[in-house]
């Protein structure tokens, strides 16, 4: 699920919630103080660099989970591999 970014107009505080893409955007209500309005904002994907890290350290393609910065930021299960399932 995707994490949706929102202003209230109420209580005039930013807010994110994890939805479904499928919500409805107009009936989401603040996660602070419950008004109807608020204010979808539009955002962009961005991934962070640790700022210890040196451009040598930098490699090319596709990285791991492990290599991630924060690996399990929202502490969601970890899923398995199918072979790891047992009957």
């Amino acid at each position: 699920m995707p994490l949706y970014e929102y202003y209230c107009e109420d209580c005039r505080k930013d807010f994110t919630l994890l939805q479904p893409a499928s919500v409805n955007k107009e009936e989401t209500a603040c996660s602070e103080c419950g008004s109807s309005q608020v204010r979808y904002q539009m955002s962009t994907f961005s991934s962070k660099i640790p700022l210890r890290s040196t451009p040598s350290r930098i490699k090319a393609g596709p990285l791991t989970a492990d290599e991630l910065p924060n690996k399990n930021i929202l502490n969601l299960p970890i899923p398995k591999h199918v072979s790891e399932y047992h009957d």
